[in-house]
């Protein structure tokens, strides 16, 4: 089984000025044509499923209010995540999209999301400025606790106009300390502190990290992308390691196929092959795409 755990959702007519602005932007950074990025539709997303062998897909909601404006606000945005699960039971898995920073009104949000709306977990997005280990947030997260949800949190860089204080990974140590009960995924293994996030893992054994908006780390410097996840390989395990693709945001250094069938055929570069590290085994190769997420999400 090939599951995406870290995937995103739109539709063009619901994009507003500004998040219009924050696409155009990431397109300016990485250098392509932004236009790639609005149709982030069910229907595209089945389809390039299909074509790369993809199984399921977690989707992600997304709370930024605080910082974007929006023509759907967070709870509406939930609401649209529920109909793709509706829509596709049998292809998505939903994480609703939650800033704990809502206080009471967010522990509702999330009894709503996972009782009534079958959501598996809660996205965060802390690059809208707000530090993940607040212990203020303590009664959301032991309600996530409560309902046996699991917690998936940016953690890295972000799009230009959002805070990258807010993301380093050791702000998830403390709630992985503090709730053992509840599974932490880390997103994009905290680019660029991605020795913080693998050790964070590593400690942790309710911590784990997806390798979501790599691709062009594989396309263009694959020596980069093979010294990182051997050094999760052998300092968190292959065990903790989840395949991600922060689709359609990276699609056009690779799509859902090519980034599939790079795991699936990923050879080490020979200096690190002369250094004595070993080919990933096809057992690890498919807990990567796979079994790893299957596992956790209770699949």
């Amino acid at each position: 089984m090939i599951i995406d755990a870290h995937c995103h959702f739109w539709e063009e007519d619901l994009i507003s000025t500004e998040f219009r602005t924050v696409l155009n932007n990431i397109g300016q950074l990485l250098d392509f044509d932004p236009s790639l990025l609005f149709d982030a539709s069910a229907e595209r997303l089945i389809k390039e499923m299909d074509e790369a062998g993809i199984d399921k897909t977690v989707l992600l909601a997304l709370d930024g209010d605080f910082v974007f404006s929006s023509k759907l606000n967070y709870k509406e945005y939930n609401n649209k995540l529920a109909e793709y699960l509706e829509n596709y039971p049998d292809r998505f898995i939903g994480f609703a999209g939650i800033d704990p920073r809502r206080g009471k009104e967010a522990i509702i949000e999330l009894e709503r999301c996972v009782s009534e709306l079958g959501c598996k977990g809660v996205k965060l997005w802390p690059l809208t400025g707000f530090y993940p280990d607040d212990l203020s947030y303590y009664p959301f997260y032991k309600r996530v606790e409560e309902l046996g949800a699991t917690v998936l949190i940016h953690t890295g860089a972000g799009p230009p106009g959002t805070y990258l204080k807010y993301c380093q990974p050791v702000y998830v140590d403390k709630i992985a300390v503090d709730f053992p009960k509840i599974n932490f995924i880390m997103a994009h293994i905290g680019d660029p502190w991605t020795n913080e996030a693998i050790a964070v893992a590593m400690k942790n054994s309710n911590v784990y990290i997806d390798i979501s908006g790599w691709e062009p780390h594989l396309k263009k410097a694959p020596f980069a992308f093979f010294q990182t996840l051997i050094e999760a390989k052998m300092t968190c395990g292959v065990d903790k390691i989840l395949f991600g693709t922060d689709w359609p945001l990276f699609n056009s250094f690779l799509n859902l196929k090519e980034y599939v069938d790079g795991i699936k055929n990923m050879k080490l570069p020979p200096p690190m092959k002369m250094m004595g590290f070993n080919e990933f085994t096809e057992e690890e190769k498919n807990k990567i795409l796979g079994e790893n997420a299957k596992n956790l999400l209770g699949l």
